[in-house]
């Protein structure tokens, strides 16, 4: 992925997993991912930008460590979170921010 594939999705909600192939825990989150882009694709697009091979992106979003969630609405982050998230935990809190709350 890299910054223009992010720009084409700027009027609508893209969601970045940022994640390492040597990380467990983002071996762990990307099932939980997956789940969420097969039920709110209506609503997100889900891109995932691997940290070793676009540093471009990860110098960009300032990650500092994986996995990291970023939530980005009119091109404009909205959210973030770092760790692990349980779907349920994770969709709700997709919906509140692009509800603005």
């Amino acid at each position: 992925m890299n910054t223009s594939s992010v720009s084409q999705h700027s009027e609508g909600a893209t969601l970045i997993q940022f994640y390492a192939t040597w990380c467990h825990p983002c071996k762990l989150l990307s099932p939980v991912v997956n789940t969420i882009e097969e039920k709110m694709s209506d609503t997100i697009t889900v891109s995932r930008v691997d940290i070793d091979q676009e540093q471009e992106m990860t110098n960009r979003f300032h990650i500092m460590a994986v996995p990291t969630l970023v939530l980005l609405r009119g091109g404009r982050e909205i959210w973030r979170h770092t760790g692990l998230l349980p779907e349920g935990n994770l969709r709700t809190a997709i919906a509140a921010a692009i509800a603005g709350r």
